[in-house]
């Protein structure tokens, strides 16, 4: 089986030819008994953003400071580790938001997990929207990218997280994408579209988790070749068909060390 390129596995290479036919509107007509509920947006496309790709601005480690109740921090995720210990652990806090990077930010912060809220995984999705509700009611060129999406579905790009994002293998939960999602809606963007589950690519199952390509890790290496590997260089998706890179720069650098 050919190997598919990350646009064409998220079915969002773009259309060559043909008008996108529009989503039937739904039926706005009065209803004196009961009103009218917004209806869940038809999604248009998938969008896969990261530090490096499109979007790059979405990625909570992009330098944007925030201010929250007065203070600043130098970047989204300073803000969001900060939240951990906040309320209890102000020593902890003020050292994740004295970071010299959102990295190191990120570091103390699970340096220091023993120390968080015991309550921070039953809100931790809660504090995630708020902090980016705070990021694109700052930024207004911030917010007017994430409502230019439309409505589009976000999916965070990254081979490490598979809670936020959607892992090394397309399998992850995408949390930060759906949290973006919420946000553009609360700007006045469509509503946050429905993820309804999709058939496994191989066996037809339905997923684990929304709308992840496969079923679990047995189809997905039953099938890998649907999915580019990361670049053994800079741990980067491939965007080029089975190049076995990210692109011809690490390729090279590959080349020359050999």
């Amino acid at each position: 089986m050919p190997q598919l390129t990350l646009a064409q596995a998220f079915g969002r290479a773009p259309k060559k030819s043909g008008t996108p036919e529009k989503p039937k509107q739904p039926n706005t007509s009065p209803n004196k008994h009961r009103p009218t509920q917004p209806a869940p947006a038809q999604s248009t496309g998938k969008i896969l953003f990261g530090p490096n790709g499109p979007h790059s601005n979405f990625d909570q480690f992009a330098v944007h400071p925030i201010n929250y109740n007065g203070v600043v921090y130098p970047s989204p995720q300073h803000l969001f580790q900060a939240l951990k210990f906040v309320a209890h652990r102000m020593d902890i806090a003020e050292t994740i938001r004295n970071a010299a990077t959102a990295e190191i930010a990120f570091d103390i912060a699970h340096a220091n997990k023993a120390a968080a809220r015991a309550d921070w995984f039953s809100i931790n999705l809660e504090k995630m929207e708020e902090v980016l509700f705070l990021k694109f009611t700052q930024y207004d060129q911030l917010k007017q990218e994430l409502l230019a999406t439309g409505s589009d579905e976000l999916y965070q790009d990254s081979a490490t997280d598979t809670f936020w994002s959607v892992g090394p293998d397309l399998l992850g939960c995408n949390e930060f994408g759906k949290a973006l999602e919420r946000v553009r809606a609360r700007l006045g963007g469509a509503p946050a579209p429905f993820h309804p589950a999709i058939p496994c690519l191989k066996c037809g199952k339905k997923p684990r988790y929304g709308e992840s390509l496969y079923c679990g890790t047995t189809c997905l290496k039953a099938d890998i070749s649907r999915v580019p590997p990361t670049c053994p260089r800079c741990r980067r998706r491939p965007q080029i068909g089975n190049l076995g890179f990210c692109g011809t720069t690490c390729l090279s650098i590959a080349a020359q060390k050999r």
